[in-house]
This record gives C-alpha cells, structure tokens and sequence, in this order.
C-alpha cells in the first residue's frame, strides 16, 4: 500500500522547487493533492503533471500570508475531497543583504510571507483535521534557522521563528492528534542553488560532509516520511537534511 493512500495533502509554494518535488512524490504515494501559491501558470504546471502522472491534483492561486486566500485553499480541498490530512509549508521568500542595508519594510515583508504565512496556514487547517481525525503539518524551515551566516538576516529571523512555532503548535495541538514538524534543509540544488557561482559553489561543497548540495527529492522524502503513519510518534522535531552541515 502507497504511504498516502487515500490521504490529502495540502502543499504551500507547490509550484516550484521542494513544493513541487514533493507534491509529486505525495501523489505517486497515493494522496490527492492541492498546491497553493502566487504563482498561477507553474502551479497548473504541477497540477498538469501529476495528472499525466496518474495522480489527483488541485490548483489554487493565492498568498499564504492573505487570511481569505488560505480559507480558499482549505475550502476547495473539502470540497473536492472532503478531509484535509497533511499540510506541507514550502513557501517562502529570501533577502540577500547586509543587516544595515535592509529596509524596516523590507523585514516586515519577509516575516509576513514566511512567518506570519507559516502561522495562518497552520491555524487554518487545524478545523478540518480535527474533523479528519489528526493529521501532519510539515513546515519547511532552514538549516541558516538554526546556524547563522552572513547577510541573511530577515530570512533566518523568519525560519527560526517559524521551528518555534512548529515547537508551540506540536505541544498545543497533540490531543488532536495533530503532529507538527519542520523539515530544515541546508543549500539545496534548486534555482536559487543554481545561479550561486561556480567558485563559491565548490566553497559550499567542500563545507558540507556529505559533499554536494542536496536535491528536491532529499527534502521531499523526508516531508513523506513525515506526512506517513511511520513518524506517528514524532511531533515537535527539526529534522535537518543538510549533509551533516549543522553538525559540523
């Protein structure tokens, strides 16, 4: 039996990247999926593909940070499927600049999406799985959440403050059978992990253990295991998949 099968997953920021890799491995597991984002042509991109697939897939366009447009997401999976069993929380956005350089606004909009966004989508898909009998949410955090390097402030305020919100939500929600984890990823081979430049490319490499940058399906495998029956006894954890970057 498929891992997901007959489950429904909800993934935030499903049109591209970590989004899009495991929506596309939840539906070969079995689960009906929803991607959400901002995105409207690539998240029907994702959809489109999964049906080629043979899976079950939704788009809904909108921003996670918008209380309306998350109750639509919620609302057109019930209506499709009727439950609503896992959430994966992938978007996000990144701010490149010195600490001085960045403006009060500009902070403000990366917490907004990435925070702020992480605790609406939560609390917004706590009334359907209640009604489901449980479910797992599964935020996407950041090794750079828990060690700090240079330049990134407002992205690693808003992932550290999203794994303390998976920490509150797993011990609040727990006699709902709802379980809250993050999955943290170290630099990861996506489009932003492409357009790093060569030199500093290999400089990232050779700092990770393991020696390479991770891949989409590194990250979305351990959202499967996450999102599965098999991690019925983990709530509240930052799973990293780094390479063994924060250990090092």
């Amino acid at each position: 039996m498929a891992a997901l099968e007959g489950k429904v997953a909800l993934v935030a920021g499903g049109g591209t990247g970590i989004g899009r890799a495991t929506a596309a491995l939840f539906a070969r597991e079995g689960a009906r999926v929803v991607v959400f984002g901002r995105r409207e042509r690539l998240l029907a991109e994702t959809a489109e593909a999964i049906g080629k697939a043979g899976g079950s897939a939704l788009a809904v366009a909108g921003d996670v940070a918008r209380e309306d447009d998350v109750v639509r997401l919620v609302a057109a999976a019930w209506s499709a499927w009727g439950r609503v069993d896992v959430l994966v929380n992938a978007a996000a956005v990144r701010l490149h600049a010195p600490l001085t350089e960045v403006s009060a606004a500009d902070f403000a909009e990366v917490l907004r999406i990435n925070l702020v966004g992480g605790f609406i989508l939560t609390k917004a898909v706590v009334p359907p799985m209640r009604a489901s009998g449980g479910g797992s949410i599964i935020h996407i955090g950041s090794a750079i959440g828990t060690a700090a390097v240079a330049d990134f402030a407002p992205y690693i305020a808003s992932k550290a403050g999203l794994h303390q919100l998976a920490k509150a939500a797993a011990v609040e929600l727990v006699g709902d059978g709802i379980r809250v984890n993050v999955v943290a990823p170290g630099t990861i081979d996506t489009q932003i992990g492409q357009e790093i430049p060569e030199f500093r490319r290999r400089v990232i490499e050779h700092r990770i253990p393991i020696g390479r940058l991770g891949h989409v399906d590194d990250v979305a495998h351990a959202c499967l295991y996450l999102a599965s029956d098999q991690a019925r006894y983990v709530t509240g954890t930052i799973l990293a998949v780094d390479g063994g970057w924060t250990a090092s």
